[in-house]
């Protein structure tokens, strides 16, 4: 049993990855990926806010004709090429959960090449 424990856990040491900007103290993002799931949490600056949201409508707002910028989120969306993920967003904040059985590979690397150029954007 602490043997399955520990294998669990050394499982989930590596999944994730976790990215502090050190040079405000106030960015944490974090990235889970599983066999089924992509996951990540940003917790930035609220001054970035609308880079972000900008950079999020370039990445896949503008496919689908919808836009982030200035809106609270907490919900399921749907873009028009039928990707379809859960986000929650705020001034400061955006968590986003992809469930890869429920999408397409190419909605998978277009939504985790987002998640990964946030840390970009906020790092700037």
């Amino acid at each position: 049993m602490k043997k399955q424990i520990f294998y669990v856990l050394l499982f989930a040491s590596l999944a994730s990855c976790r990215w502090y900007d050190n040079n405000n103290g106030n960015t944490d993002i974090s990235y889970s990926e599983w066999s089924h799931y992509y996951s990540m949490n940003a917790h930035f600056n609220k001054n970035k806010t609308r880079k972000v949201e900008t950079y999020m409508d370039e990445k896949i707002g503008d496919r689908s004709n919808m836009s982030f910028v200035n809106t609270r989120i907490d919900g399921q969306i749907a873009l028009d090429d039928h990707t379809t993920f859960y986000i929650k967003k705020y001034p400061g904040f955006v968590e986003i959960k992809f469930n890869k059985r429920e999408n397409s590979y190419e909605s998978y690397q277009r939504i985790r090449a987002m998640c990964q150029g946030i840390k970009e954007v906020v790092g700037k």
